[in-house]
């Protein structure tokens, strides 16, 4: 799908990964395209556009054609896929760390020695989620600091900002892990639930290519999703430098899913 659109903001959407290829307009009967060479997806699209291009102007390369290498820190695929991965990241450990520790503390009867305590459910519940989100604020330091020095990702948004959307993040994906473990009784009825609810997020909600790559028809619907959110407001602040305030949208919708599925998992919880 083609569109047409300013300079500046064609060159923020390659940086971004929104989309493949650029193609400006240079002074004479030229063109000039933008690209990242280390993703596949922008050599195809380039091939495909200049065939078109040519066709158009009487093939046998009746047009001049530069192509330019984007490959600056910034505005290559790693510095995209960096913000996606902590993420996916968040997601995984938020849910299977949360979820999968709750049915393996029932199929111990751990939980059933509970009940003689005066610990309420929800302060039990708080506290498994709690936990989850100090261990992400390590774990994205740690992703941090080794796309900061290893692969020379740049970080252009405030820190306190980034970890501010990490711990919505643990916070919403650790009530959902409890939702889901709050009735399972065996260790594969819970994976088989994660699977179901993480793999259409890791596949749709831009970890590995933009989220404008979809149809437009369920492109409303996938933006709903909380990792969609997650990784919108991640980027957003590492890639671009955006204040935490500009984010209220994705910011929201972490939060409501954070609300209702802790909510839905303390209704439904049991202890055996």
């Amino acid at each position: 799908m083609f569109r047409v659109a300013p300079e500046a903001e064609a060159v923020q959407a390659l940086r971004l990964g929104k989309v493949a290829l650029v193609l400006l307009p240079r002074d004479g009967n030229a063109i000039e395209y933008r690209l990242d060479p280390s993703r596949s997806e922008s050599a195809l699209a380039r091939h495909e556009a200049d065939s078109a291009v040519q066709r158009a102007a009487g093939r046998a390369d009746a047009v001049s054609v530069k192509t330019t290498l984007v490959s600056e820190p910034g505005s290559r695929y790693i510095d995209f896929l960096i913000p996606g991965l902590i993420g996916l990241g968040l997601m995984n450990g938020g849910m299977w760390g949360v979820g999968f520790h709750l049915v393996d503390m029932r199929i111990k009867r751990l939980l059933k020695r509970m009940l003689a305590t005066p610990l309420r459910r929800g302060d039990f519940m708080l506290a498994q989620v709690g936990l989850r989100v100090v261990t992400a604020l390590f774990e994205i330091a740690f992703l941090l600091l080794f796309a900061r020095f290893a692969l020379g990702v740049p970080i252009l948004g405030s820190l306190v900002a980034i970890f501010a959307v990490g711990a919505l993040g643990a916070l919403c994906f650790g009530g959902m892990g409890l939702l889901l473990a709050s009735r399972a009784q065996r260790i594969e009825t819970v994976m088989g639930l994660m699977n179901v609810v993480t793999l259409p997020m890791t596949i749709g909600s831009g970890v590995f290519f933009s989220v404008e790559r979809f149809p437009a028809l369920v492109q409303p619907a996938i933006r709903l999703l909380p990792l969609t959110a997650l990784i919108d407001a991640l980027r957003a602040v590492i890639s671009e430098g955006a204040p935490l305030v500009s984010q209220t949208t994705p910011l929201l919708i972490l939060v409501a899913w954070a609300v209702l599925s802790f909510a839905a998992g303390l209704k439904l919880f049991r202890w055996h």
